[in-house]
């Protein structure tokens, strides 16, 4: 600005206001900048609420299906159909159950993808060439179960899983290499569901994209369409096909499609690893969505999740890109993931963006050259969709330029407006009270985030005793119970600031610019953090540093009249902060959308109203920070009952679903999917001791509540009469028949001993045909056990020995949690559909080095005899088979009591643990 303009400016600032009296007011801190009142705060309430319903409206919008009755031709098979795929859906969802080792996932669907793939083959085009296989697999893999939190490591076995395998390309004569690009699915179910959204769906969008595909004229390179059949066994069969199957070595990269809903938006969650050349071909499909801050959120561990991305990155060396539905997470695996539950258009916007992606891959130049591709292995993307309407990507190198271009931006501007700010305000200050003035302007800023947070936090930790989860139905709710009461506080804490002598005695023009540029300043120190950590998400803080400032500069430098002018300073402040508001608005809603679902399986260990209040109340506070500037604008009256006017509302909202029935946290349709999980096992369990004699049997139901709340809704429904806690000091993992490695991740769950018996074909059987002596401390171990399709070894090596090595796995055995300071393994293995066999033998060997001359009482067991030999416990094994598809009259009948809004899965058990 010239040396004019600034002139002209203080003129402006010096004329103070006058009284009535035609006095200037000596001790008036006034600019006569313009004031904010009710009505200017009720305006930007319904902004805010216009954001909200445009973003979802905008951002959700689904194509219209193809054919409709108004346009198209189903028999069209050159343009996908989602009348096509849904029929194929229809289908595939009437075999039931799809659990490994079924009839209806290893025989039926598989039967059914072969015959499609054929009819497929035949009806393609001259120029495509069609190959079909069928893999049958084995094999055993370690993993860490959702990045090993809770401990939650595990050794796979599996042996017979099923692949269906159709590679499409051009004829030989055509074909310029043998690069492949994988496309998977899973058409395997999760217990006691139909799985239609998770994921048939993708499946059948698979299926007809490859129809697609093969009625066009011919790729470059060849499309992989891999249906697998065992991923909710955790990823086993993507493991077989990647480690196995030949076609796999040519395998350049790959699209997993996932669903953890029942449809609506296809969203992109994870890429990679590296790769960014996968995230431009994607940002050309017709719909993208996405960003690379959920991507680290989810491979953080926090979302009880994993897919088959996994195997393929991890087993495979692969680079690829990872795609799910999200809407309506209630549905996920529970009985209500049915055909009629998928919103109309999904199959379209998923089917056209997945035919867009694959073209988009394959005719890319990294694609055809990759070995070449020096930025491939190196740097990653960065990536973010803007309402659905606009998708951005660069790669992460260029964002660390852009990045720290505009940290040196910020700091110029930050400084030139202030400067011109203490220049223009007619107040002589020193350098002293500039730099306090400054110091309170960071701090009023922090303290507007930090407070309200760990308030709402509080607030959320007491309503958890008294109407936990009162939100799950009705997520409108967490606004008012955690977004109200941080919108007073933020206004509370900068009244507060706006007390104290120095900021009272400060020019209202000046003492806003201060607090606005403060919350800039904290953004510029977020982005440098983030950056420095390497981490994609920086473009969050990049978007609320980089939206605001030009048009802050451009308004309020170039428009000197606009402070006093309140339409024109409200807009000028509404604008600059426009991008980061209505970003941010989209994605809260878009995680509260994936989060609150997810919160009724996180299990007992997280209290997930603390957890919603603190995701809920450090959004809403960053996205007021750049707001908290207003409230020194607004008169005190109005900014004090505005306060009050939030609180009173989160009081009433705690009164509310505390006393009445708006706080009960379940419901079934027609009122709305929002259903208490929970899992019933009946089993029998047998326990024998070195002398191999059965020293207990007995029988019980184990009541699993998936959620935080645990058995306390239901407490009047089952008979509780005897109930236990389990007995987790005793006996390995608890006594109890877990399927998955998840022993500290639910632990609010009941054993309710019962008389009747769960009528089950054979028990495990354990038997120790063979000891070894290797050397003179180790020791080989050999035992044979009668399996089914779902069954857990759990295996406890005394506290003087250790587990050196077995044959259950290629691999070294991976540990899980200590029990009694002893290392445990647990080893989960499945088996696939064998013709006329219900069970199978497994033989298995374990090598255990035991320390000599050692005896402690608690591994010790001697005979009734004091003269006779005291023998040492070397190593505790507990078998457990699940019958995931039978049931008991017990089970039916507990069925029949439970209300309507609980979504249960249940099977039986048997277990038996031996000492050895």
């Amino acid at each position: 600005m010239s040396g004019e303009g600034v002139r002209r400016r203080v003129a402006q600032k010096n004329r103070a206001p006058i009284g009535s009296n035609g006095q200037q007011d000596d001790h008036s801190t006034d600019d006569g900048s313009a004031k904010l009142g009710w009505a200017q705060w009720i305006f930007l309430s319904i902004y805010f609420t216009g954001v909200v319903y445009g973003s979802q409206f905008i951002g959700g919008h689904l194509p219209k299906p193809w054919p409709s009755s108004d346009h198209g031709d189903i028999r069209d098979l050159s343009r996908f159909s989602e009348d096509r795929a849904t029929q194929h859906l229809l289908t595939l969802t009437s075999f039931r159950p799809r659990t490994v080792g079924t009839d209806g996932n290893d025989k039926f669907s598989v039967k059914y993808f072969l015959k499609e793939a054929e009819a497929i083959r035949k009806k393609a085009s001259p120029v495509n060439l069609i190959e079909i296989d069928h893999q049958v697999v084995s094999g055993s893999f370690r993993l860490a179960f959702l990045n090993g939190i809770y401990e939650r490591r595990f050794n796979n076995v599996y042996q017979n899983i099923h692949n269906v395998l159709v590679r499409i390309g051009p004829l030989h004569e055509y074909s310029e290499s043998n690069r492949t690009l994988l496309v998977n699915c899973h058409f395997d179910a999760a217990i006691g569901v139909d799985g239609a959204s998770d994921d048939l769906s993708q499946c059948v969008t698979m299926l007809e994209a490859l129809t697609v595909l093969a009625q066009r004229a011919p790729l470059k390179h060849r499309v992989l369409f891999l249906f697998n059949g065992a991923e909710e066994s955790i990823l086993q069969a993507s493991h077989g096909f990647v480690t196995q199957h030949p076609w796999a070595q040519d395998v350049t990269a790959f699209i997993n499609l996932e669903a953890a809903g029942s449809g609506g938006r296809d969203v992109l969650f994870q890429t990679g690893p590296k790769h960014p050349w996968l995230v431009r071909a994607y940002a050309l499909v017709p719909f993208p969505c996405g960003n690379s801050f959920g991507e680290e959120i989810f491979q953080s561990g926090i979302i009880p999740s994993d897919t088959d991305f996994r195997i393929f990155r991890d087993h495979g060396s692969i680079p690829g890109v990872d795609i799910a539905y999200v809407e309506n997470g209630y549905v996920y695996h529970t009985h209500y993931d049915r055909v009629e539950q998928i919103t109309p258009g999904t199959l379209q916007r998923s089917g056209e963006n997945l035919i867009s992606l694959i073209y988009g891959i394959v005719t890319s130049p990294e694609f055809q050259d990759l070995e070449n591709c020096v930025e491939c292995a190196t740097d990653s993307a960065v990536y973010f969709d803007f309402l659905g309407i606009a998708f951005i990507t660069y790669s992460h190198r260029s964002g660390v330029i852009v990045n720290c271009i505009f940290v040196l931006a910020a700091i110029a501007t930050i400084f030139a407006e202030l400067r011109l700010e203490f220049i223009t305000s007619g107040v002589y200050t020193s350098s002293l009270r500039k730099a306090k003035l400054l110091g309170l302007g960071i701090a009023a800023a922090v303290t507007a985030v930090i407070v309200p947070v760990v308030s709402v936090a509080c607030l959320a930790y007491l309503v958890s005793f008294v109407a936990p989860m009162s939100w799950y139905a009705s997520p409108h709710l967490a606004f008012f119970l955690y977004g109200c009461p941080t919108v007073g506080m933020v206004f509370a804490v900068h009244r507060y600031f706006l007390s104290g002598r120095v900021m009272a005695s400060t020019p209202i023009g000046l003492r806003e610019s201060i607090i606005y540029h403060s919350v800039g300043f904290l953004w510029m120190i977020v982005l440098i953090i983030t950056t420095s950590y390497g981490l994609n998400s920086a473009f969050v803080p990049l978007l609320f540093l980089a939206g605001p400032l030009p048009i802050r500069v451009m308004w309020l430098n170039f428009q000197p009249l606009t402070r006093r002018d309140l339409t024109a300073f409200l807009t000028a402040h509404m604008t600059s902060v426009s991008i980061p508001t209505i970003f941010g608005l989209y994605t809260l809603l878009s995680m509260l959308r994936v989060f609150i679902p997810i919160f009724g399986r996180s299990g007992s260990e997280l209290n997930p109203d603390v957890a919603l209040a603190v995701l809920v109340s450090f959004s809403i506070a960053c996205l007021m920070s750049y707001y908290g500037s207003l409230v020194h604008v607004t008169d005190l009256k109005s900014s004090s009952q505005i306060a009050k006017l939030f609180a009173g509302i989160a009081f009433g909202t705690v009164l509310l679903i505390s006393l009445t029935p708006i706080g009960f946290p379940y419901s079934s349709p027609p009122n709305g999917i929002a259903p208490k999980r929970l899992a019933l096992q009946h089993f029998h369990r047998e326990d024998y001791d070195l002398a191999g004699k059965q020293v207990s049997e007995d029988n019980g139901l184990w009541i699993v509540p998936l959620d935080f709340i645990g058995i306390k809704p239901l407490s009047g429904i089952f008979n509780l009469t005897g109930a236990l806690s389990a007995d987790c000091v005793g006996k390995l993992y608890c006594g109890l028949p877990f399927i998955y490695p998840i022993i500290k991740l639910f632990r609010h769950h009941l054993v309710v001993p019962v008389r009747e018996e769960p009528r089950l074909p054979h028990h495990p059987l354990l038997v120790n045909t063979g000891k070894e002596s290797i050397t003179e401390r180790l020791t080989k171990w050999t035992f044979s056990a009668e399996l089914v399709d779902h069954s857990n070894i759990y295996i406890s090596p005394a506290a003087h020995c250790r587990l050196t090595g077995w044959n259950l796995t290629a691999a070294e055995p991976m540990n899980g949690p200590e029990w009694n300071g002893r290392p445990t393994y647990f080893v989960f293995l499945v088996a696939g559909y064998e013709a006329g066999k219900t069970k199978f033998d497994k033989v298995f060997s374990i090598e255990l080095e035991c320390r000599s001359g050692l005896l402690n009482s608690s591994d010790a067991s001697s005979s009734s005899s004091s003269s006779s030999p005291v023998t040492v416990e070397s190593v505790r094994i507990t078998v457990v088979n699940h019958f995931l598809a039978m049931t008991s009259p017990l089970l039916d009948r507990v069925l029949t009591q439970l209300p309507s809004w609980v979504a249960e899965i249940h099977w039986l058990n048997s277990l038996q643990s031996y000492v050895f």
